[in-house]
């Protein structure tokens, strides 16, 4: 809910300041061709809840924390005016602790590498706020431990679109935010413990807080 709420209001500012610079002006913000930008991407995510399961005829209770992590850096070309190609790479890190009464501690951690070749079409709705869908094609590996154990490893390809608000902070530096992704997904398991190989493939429309990105751009 807090996700869907800070989505909102980052739209709804968008709107105000597009209302305002269109009164003064029928300028729209506009990257012309050949501008490059480079880009800093995070998102950040954290969970805590408590359980209660019955276990071998007695009650267990316990809590389960979450917290993770992902930082990406890309590179972009302008080829026409607001039209932009683009490459990337990132590093992700996911970490989840559960503690039970009647059990052992569990931990897991996931570690993932990120390259991700991209298009981006930029509409201007203002003199400093841009609206931007993104088209992208990110392959991912992923290491995984349980228990300090080497679980096994997991690739992960996506192709989808991420809508996304760019907003001026002056000629050079923007702030921007991208939420969520609509794509197909196609993953591959190889746990190394048990030999097996498990592969699913989806297409869906994803707004979980793994999909929420903040960045800062350099334009030039």
């Amino acid at each position: 809910m807090k996700k869907i709420t800070l989505v909102m209001c980052l739209l709804f500012i968008a709107f105000v300041n597009a209302q305002d610079d269109d009164k003064a002006t029928s300028d729209k913000l506009t990257f012309e061709k050949n501008t490059q930008f480079v880009n800093l991407n995070f998102s950040v995510n954290s969970t805590e809840s408590d359980f209660e399961r019955q276990n071998q005829n007695q009650l267990d209770t316990g809590e389960t924390k979450a917290f993770g992590f992902s930082i990406s850096a890309s590179y972009a070309y302008a080829i026409n005016n607001n039209l932009f190609l683009g490459l990337g790479v990132g590093y992700g890190s996911n970490k989840r602790e559960v503690t039970a009464t009647n059990q052992n501690d569990n931990d897991s951690e996931s570690k993932s590498y990120q390259v991700f070749p991209y298009v981006r079409y930029y509409k201007g709705i203002g003199k400093k706020i841009a609206l931007f869908i993104q088209g992208e094609a990110r392959f991912s590996h992923f290491e995984n431990e349980f228990n300090a154990l080497n679980e096994g490893e997991s690739d992960n390809f996506f192709v989808g679109i991420r809508p996304g608000i760019t907003f001026m902070l002056n000629k050079n530096f923007a702030l921007e935010t991208s939420f969520g992704a609509l794509g197909y997904t196609h993953t591959k398991l190889d746990n190394g413990q048990f030999n097996t190989e498990v592969t699913t493939n989806s297409f869906d429309l994803s707004l979980n807080s793994s999909n929420l990105f903040f960045g800062l751009n350099y334009y030039f």
